[in-house]
C-alpha cells in the first residue's frame, strides 16, 4: 500500500506564506495568488527563455516566438501556444524549462534584486521538489543573493536542477516563486522594485495581477 504523506508549511520557515496564499474566490484553473502572497504593490511574470534542443546554446524570448507565430504576447500567454508544429529537417525543438529559471535570467534577477536589497540574508526554499524526493519538510538555505549559484549546487543531489521554489529577503520586501511545474517565475514586490525588473534588458517580464491565470 502506498503511504500517504502529509505536506504542510506549518512549523517551518515557509509558515508565513500559509495564510497569504490561495485564491480569494472560486474560479477556473490556478492564479498568481496561489504562488505569491497578497500584500505587495506589484506582481510580475518572468518568462523562462526558450532554449534549442540541438546543443547549440541558442535561446529565444517568448516575445520573439510569439511574433514568429502571430500569437499575442500578453500576461497569460501559454507556452503551448508557441509550439512550432512544422519543424522541418534540421530545425531544433525549442523548450522552456519547468521549475527553474534559465541560467541567464536567474543570474540577472539575482543581480537586479541585489540592487534593491543589498547584502541582506535571503531565504532560498524548496517545497514540492523536496517532498517529491523524500524530504519530510521544506528544504531552506540562507545566503546572500550573490551566493545563489552556490546554494543551488549545495542542494543539487537532493532536488536536482529545480528552483529555488521561493526566495525572499529578511525584510520580505519581495518574493520570487518558481513553481515546480511551470515555465515562468512570478514575483511580488514594491512598485519601485517592479520598475527595476521591468527595465532590465536581461529579463523578459510582464506585469500581472493576483488573478492572472498561471496554467493556461
Amino acid at each position: 500500500m502506498t503511504e500517504k504523506r502529509e505536506w504542510t508549511y506549518e512549523g517551518t520557515e515557509l509558515a508565513w506564506l500559509g495564510d497569504r496564499l490561495g485564491r480569494p474566490e472560486a474560479g477556473p484553473g490556478h492564479v498568481v495568488s496561489e504562488l505569491v502572497p497578497s500584500g505587495y504593490d506589484a506582481y510580475l511574470r518572468i518568462f523562462h527563455r526558450f532554449e534549442a534542443t540541438d546543443g547549440s546554446g541558442r535561446s529565444r524570448t517568448w516575445r520573439t516566438r510569439a511574433e514568429c507565430l502571430a500569437v499575442p504576447f500578453r500576461a497569460e500567454v501559454s507556452h503551448r501556444w508557441l509550439r512550432d508544429e512544422d519543424r522541418g529537417p534540421g530545425r531544433p525543438l525549442w523548450l522552456a524549462e519547468a521549475g527553474a529559471l534559465d541560467d541567464g535570467s536567474r543570474r540577472a534577477l539575482a543581480r537586479a534584486l541585489t540592487e534593491v536589497s543589498g547584502d541582506q540574508v535571503v531565504c532560498f526554499a524548496y517545497g514540492l521538489a523536496a517532498l517529491l524526493r523524500g524530504e519530510d519538510e521544506p528544504l531552506v538555505r540562507r545566503a546572500r543573493l550573490v551566493d545563489l549559484e552556490t546554494v543551488r549546487e549545495s542542494v543539487r543531489d537532493v532536488v536536482g536542477e529545480s528552483g529555488p521554489e521561493f526566495w525572499w529577503p529578511q525584510d520580505r520586501g519581495w518574493l520570487v516563486a518558481t513553481d515546480y511545474d511551470l515555465v515562468s517565475t512570478y514575483v511580488g514586490c514594491s512598485a519601485e522594485t517592479a520598475e527595476v525588473l521591468l527595465g532590465d534588458d536581461e529579463l523578459e517580464t510582464l506585469p500581472v495581477t493576483l488573478r492572472t491565470r498561471v496554467d493556461v
